[in-house]
């Protein structure tokens, strides 16, 4: 098991060379909402208060302690074809934690972009923390944000619809606009 993470966190932090993105499991549609009154960086048109049709797909299925990830894709959020992506592994909270992959034996816990954006001019990290083993359709997961070294704090849900049917979803950090961008190594994230 140690292996694994230690295999997986030094993978992330040289640009996820060993495919820890690349596991299949259940996606869902899926609504992305910022909240109204959260603190959101300027600078970043994506991070208004509003609401975006989203993919989410949690990954891998099984209760295999393993670390696992949690990827999002708004589609067209910045017109056809250009979307936003965001690339999440179970973690821990705060630096120098939220750098690190953790295994979890359920969809259950803490994720985190392990790498930082940047949201107009300020470093953020991503994250987000579910509250099901096995998520269903009408599940709420929390969508986070942090400072580069402060704990990550709400600032919007992701509300589960319809599992969608199996196949493939491509996502990618480099998926990004409007002010907000994925820096290295997080920028090279693909699953």
């Amino acid at each position: 098991m140690l292996p694994d993470v230690v295999r997986a966190t030094v993978g992330a932090a040289l640009g996820d060379l060993g495919g820890l993105f690349d596991q299949r499991g259940a996606v869902f549609d899926a609504t992305l909402t910022f909240d109204g009154d959260a603190r959101l960086p300027g600078g970043a048109t994506f991070l208004r208060p509003g609401t975006h049709d989203a993919v989410v797909r949690f990954a891998p299925d099984g209760a295999e302690s393993v670390p696992r990830t949690l990827c999002v894709k708004v589609p067209g959020a910045y017109g056809p074809g250009r979307d936003q992506d965001f690339l999440f592994a179970t973690s821990g909270d705060g630096a120098p934690l939220h750098h690190a992959v953790l295994s979890s034996t359920s969809a259950e816990g803490l994720y985190s972009s392990l790498w930082l954006y940047l949201a107009g001019v300020q470093p953020v990290a991503f994250g987000a923390r579910v509250a099901t083993a096995e998520p269903t359709r009408g599940d709420t997961v929390e969508f986070l944000l942090g400072g580069v070294l402060s704990r990550f704090r709400r600032i919007g849900t992701l509300t589960l619809g319809e599992r969608a049917p199996d196949g493939d979803v491509e996502f990618s950090a480099g998926h990004a606009g409007g002010g907000l961008r994925a820096l290295p190594p997080a920028l090279l994230y693909r699953g």
